[in-house]
């Protein structure tokens, strides 16, 4: 079977996410964009059909994902989310939400290496 992201596991793993951070740019910068302008800004006119596919399964998980919003005219926009935050309401995207768990995950791991080293030895 071929692969579509890459040659191996990583390179899959590191395309996917190449391609998320580049439509979170977007998106950040745009606020709503079309399917047929990520083709353009993404290749530049490069219309290779393996990267029009790569780029709307990319879509289509992150729509999946929650991640977000295609409306009917093919828009896509950054799904958010709306929560109370002491005494203000709060709307932040989800990979706003996403960033901060990761932030998190890594400062917990940094924790966690300095615990298991003995400073008397």
């Amino acid at each position: 079977m071929v692969r579509l992201w890459g040659d191996t596991p990583e390179t899959e793993e590191l395309a996917k996410k190449n391609l998320e951070k580049q439509l979170e740019k977007i998106l950040l910068e745009k606020g709503k964009i079309n399917i047929q302008e990520i083709f353009e800004k993404y290749w530049n006119n490069h219309n290779l059909l393996n990267h029009y596919l790569q780029i709307y399964l990319m879509i289509d998980q992150l729509a999946d994902e929650g991640k977000i919003i295609i409306d009917e005219d093919k828009n896509i926009s950054l799904a958010k989310v709306t929560f109370l935050d002491y005494d203000e309401i709060k709307e932040v995207t989800i990979w706003d939400l996403e960033h901060k768990k990761e932030d998190i995950k890594k400062k917990k791991e940094i924790i966690e290496r300095y615990q298991t080293i003995n400073f008397y030895v």
